[in-house]
């Protein structure tokens, strides 16, 4: 097994990223998280100014909405499209999607096909998303993974900084349908890099034959991924309750009826907590759905409870970004012991101060939530290049695109189902104004109370994702 070798293998620098034919590679890394990233970010500044030209006001939610949706679908398809087509037509193929759904977006009449292009844009997003990982897993060996993995979360922090000046941008000009024009020549470098630099076959490729689209369950899979995103909006316990419980009998159909198919979408083992590729499932969709909840409400407390500044509200909210990014570019270049403690420290250090947070989530002490909220980023980044390289060179063979796609869809599946639930939490909590501070401090600490249950959930799945990916050993000796 994958794990047992290398466990002290140093890391190579990050200037060996850009050496050995690996410089065009690594751009295309960087271009898919600049396209993933900024179409994400750049819509939320953007939709006042969208309906104020093309209506659809019930609808606001829609286009981001769906997007995420598609995007958690599409990746899952990764393992189907690439083992088909091939890795060059499978990639060129999803930026040529993405491409003309960008078009589309941006010369649509209304919003009806906005919605449309969104969606299908989506799909293609996470066609990229995933396909960046199964290259990761193809073209880099494990000296250099977990650098590739830092400059690829540094990008989605870079994007997420540029996202909202580029969306406010256009939208100071009034010009929306700007903020999809400026994506064109980024998507056409991406598709003439793909198409003159990427292989049209991996070396995964010989142990992953091509099979038909599982339409089925593709299909069961987006009514889940579309119930945990009509709950977000919804006002009634009940309701959400009931739409949450409805996206999990119908992720667990998913999962049965992949189980019993010849031509599987998720890998082996996906959610067992006895295998590496399980716990590390875990570990993303709890990871997932504690961060979504954080940032989902800290605009609200810091304006509401603590007055402060909307440029200062912007900065907070991209504080744990930042760390994560910080975390991943100082831990990357970890072996051994050092790994090892990444492994452990970095998910307890989120517990942590996810306690401290809720503590101090009321209380005049901004300076302490802003270095707490910190450090929830740093120890995401600080474990998570390591999770995600172990996950991808502990891949069974022939399973390597399958657990590539998987990675991104249940992080994404766990900010799903963070958002349902933190609504139901502020239901409970008595959240039924959003002006009143004591109100609005006292279910916000309510919500991130709970959150700590979850992290510690996911802090006992590393360590023993350690002990997996370890063997027997408890400690890895220093001589190695």
């Amino acid at each position: 097994m994958a794990a047992a070798t290398s466990h002290s293998e140093n890391k190579a620098p990050f200037s060996e990223l850009f050496r050995d034919g690996r410089a065009f590679t690594t751009i295309l890394i960087v271009l898919s998280a600049v396209i993933q990233a900024l179409q994400v970010l750049v819509i939320a500044i953007i939709m006042p100014t969208v309906v104020g030209d093309i209506g659809g006001a019930a609808y606001f939610t829609w286009p981001a909405m769906l997007y995420t949706m598609g995007g958690i679908v599409g990746s899952m398809c990764v393992a189907t499209v690439w083992n088909s087509i091939g890795a060059r037509n499978g990639y060129a193929v999803s930026g040529i999607i993405f491409l003309v759904c960008t078009i589309g977006c941006a010369m649509a009449p209304n919003m009806a096909v906005l919605v449309i292009w969104r969606t299908i844009q989506g799909l293609a997003g996470g066609l990229i998303a995933g396909g960046s990982l199964a290259m990761i897993s193809d073209m880099f060996d494990a000296r250099l993974r977990t650098r590739v993995l830092a400059v690829q979360q540094t990008t989605w922090t870079t994007s997420h900084l540029f996202g909202p000046l580029v969306g406010g941008m256009f939208a100071e000009m009034n010009w929306w349908r700007g903020s999809f024009w400026v994506m064109v020549p980024v998507i056409i470098a991406f598709l003439l890099i793909t198409w003159i630099k990427v292989p049209a076959r991996l070396p995964s490729d010989a142990r992953a034959p091509s099979s038909p689209i599982p339409f089925l369950r593709l299909t069961v899979l987006s009514g889940s991924v579309f119930c945990l995103a009509l709950a977000g909006p919804v006002h009634d316990n009940a309701i959400r309750f009931a739409l949450i419980i409805g996206a999990v009998a119908l992720l667990w159909s998913v999962l049965r009826l992949d189980t019993a198919s010849t031509n599987r979408m998720f890998p082996t083992h996906v959610f067992s907590p006895g295998s590496v590729v399980g716990l590390a499932m875990w570990v993303l969709l709890l990871g997932g759905a504690t961060q979504n909840s954080l940032t989902l409400f800290m605009p609200l407390l810091l304006q509401v409870v603590h007055h402060v500044s909307p440029l200062i509200i912007n900065f907070l909210t991209i504080i744990i970004s930042l760390g994560w990014t910080i975390g991943a570019i100082v831990a990357s270049g970890w072996s051994g012991p050092r790994e090892k403690f990444a492994f452990v420290a970095g998910p307890w250090l989120m517990v942590a101060s996810m306690i401290v947070i809720a503590i101090v989530a009321k209380l005049p002490l901004l300076p302490v939530l802003t270095v707490a909220s910190f450090l929830v980023g740093f120890g995401t980044g600080m474990h998570n290049v390591h999770l995600v390289s172990r996950t991808l060179g502990n891949a069974p063979p022939g399973e390597e695109r399958a657990i590539a796609g998987a990675l991104p869809s249940i992080r994404q599946l766990g900010t799903a189902f963070g958002a349902a639930v933190a609504g139901i939490l502020a239901n409970l909590a008595g959240l039924d104004t959003v002006s009143d501070a004591e109100v609005v401090g006292r279910a916000v600490t309510f919500i991130y109370t709970f959150n700590v249950v979850p992290l510690c959930i996911a802090a006992f799945f590393m360590m023993r994702f350690v002990q997996k990916v370890y063997g027997p050993r408890t400690t890895p000796k220093v001589a190695e």
